[in-house]
């Protein structure tokens, strides 16, 4: 037989594999770079502020408002507005801080377009003080920020003189006004207002503006301290120096102070003119440093060389006692004096010195010459010893005493004004008057330091008159 074939088993055909499961869209934040360039410009324009508030080293209020207006005016809208009150308002806003007097603002600053039609309506509006009623002054008043992205009255920021509302005249279709505070005082408003390049204010604009607004307010808290400060260094500093110069006899006299415009204390120098026996005498010193002390010991020094002329006539032994009241002081003192014997169309001048530049004689024919220096500062040792030196006078001659902040000013580059160049300025006014000469000085000065003095100057002159006519 035929053996039976084997039970074949069954192939087992494999299920097809299921397509990989699709990983559902995951939702995508899209970065809107208009808006990431809208913060970058918000945050620049904050940055920007910082720079340009606190670039100066001594707070310029002036300064420090124009300088946030037209920075606002450029980059976050058409039209800017400062409005500030006094320094000696107070927290309420009140005139003096009297309860019940009424605040008062005061427009400081409008920047807009500058376009002619632009640049004539500002000048208007600088003149136009907000009153009750009007944005800028309720924000002051309720040191409330206020965002009106649109415009619904046009009496928001009151009307110009001619009649018309503010906000019709410079086309305003948005407006933003934040307070000027520093957490203590309100000091004012910033307003802002749009309705051409750009667009509607936001809370965003809202935000930078609000921060520089407390900018602005600290640097106009510091401003108005160092200005209290510095007006009472000036009153101390006139009370140093001779109320008025007197007349003398066959000659004219005049004199200089500049302050330095770095710091708000006392400077250190002095000049003073009196009798001296039968003659005159002109002082001139400095005073090692600033501030209070240093103008005690400006007081010393000057009064005591006042005193001692009583009883002495010539500058070394005048000198010489103003050394002895020094010495117990914790400063030295640099001074010149020039003792004169006055002669018809002549004068004689002792000089004595005390580590001080020395004095510049300016004859009439223009020869310029310089007197001997010598001695040693006043206030450092016992055996204390004049530089002394004798100089003739004739008419058109004159005396010029120097303080070294004169030689010391500098410029930009750290280069000294120095004595060539006193010199020059000086003979190119040789035979004017001794107003005329230290105007030169003075000019030629500024000039060369742009305005930056970093220490005191005082100068006096003495010219010999001809004689006059019966």
């Amino acid at each position: 037989g035929v053996a039976g074939a084997g039970a074949v088993g069954a192939a087992r055909v494999p299920e097809p594999a299921s397509p990989p499961q699709a990983r559902a869209p995951q939702p995508q934040t899209r970065i809107d770079d208009e808006a990431v360039a809208t913060i970058v410009h918000r945050m620049d324009v904050l940055a920007t502020a910082s720079e340009l508030l606190l670039d100066e080293p001594v707070f310029n209020e002036t300064v420090a408002v124009r300088r946030c207006a037209r920075l606002l005016a450029a980059e976050l809208a058409d039209w800017a507005f400062i409005d500030l009150t006094g320094p000696n308002t107070g927290a309420s806003g009140q005139a003096g801080g009297a309860a019940g007097a009424a605040p008062v603002l005061n427009r400081q600053v409008v920047m807009g377009p500058d376009d002619e039609h632009s640049v004539e309506a500002a000048r208007t509006l600088q003149e136009l003080h907000p009153a009750a009623g009007t944005l800028p002054y309720d924000v002051f008043a309720t040191r409330q920020s206020a965002l009106r992205p649109h415009v619904d009255s046009l009496d928001e920021l009151g009307n110009a003189a001619d009649g018309v509302p503010v906000c019709a005249k410079i086309g305003a279709t948005s407006l933003l006004s934040v307070p000027v505070e520093d957490g203590d005082r309100c000091l004012g408003a910033i307003t802002l207002a749009s309705g051409g390049e750009y667009g509607p204010f936001d809370l965003m604009d809202l935000g930078v503006v609000q921060r520089l607004g407390r900018y602005l307010a600290l640097v106009i808290r510091a401003a108005r301290l160092y200005r209290r400060r510095a007006e009472v260094a000036d009153s101390l500093q006139a009370s140093l120096l001779p109320r008025a110069l007197p007349a003398i006899p066959g000659a004219t006299v005049a004199a200089r102070y500049l302050t330095a415009t770095h710091g708000a204390d006392v400077g250190g120098d002095f000049y003073d003119v009196f009798r001296v026996g039968d003659g005159w005498g002109l002082v001139l010193g400095d005073v090692c440093g600033k501030g209070e002390d240093a103008a005690a010991v400006t007081a010393t020094a000057r009064h005591c060389m006042r005193l001692a002329a009583r009883w002495k006539s010539r500058p070394g032994e005048i000198l010489g006692i103003a050394n002895e009241a020094l010495l117990d002081e914790d400063r030295f003192v640099t001074a010149i004096m020039a003792g004169l014997e006055m002669a018809p169309e002549r004068v004689t001048v002792s000089l004595g010195t005390a580590g001080h530049p020395p004095a510049i004689v300016v004859r009439a024919d223009g020869v310029i010459r310089s007197a001997s220096r010598g001695g040693v500062p006043l206030g450092l040792f016992d055996d204390f010893e004049a530089g002394l030196d004798t100089i003739d006078l004739g008419v058109g001659d004159t005396l010029i005493l120097h303080s070294d902040g004169v030689l010391e000013a500098c410029d930009h580059a750290r280069l000294e004004f120095g004595q060539e160049r006193l010199l020059e300025a000086l003979a190119g006014h040789a035979g004017g008057t001794p107003e005329e000469m230290l105007g030169a000085v003075e000019q030629a000065l500024l000039e060369f330091c742009d305005g930056d003095l970093r220490d005191d100057v005082s100068m006096v002159a003495l010219r010999v008159d001809p004689p006059t006519l019966a």
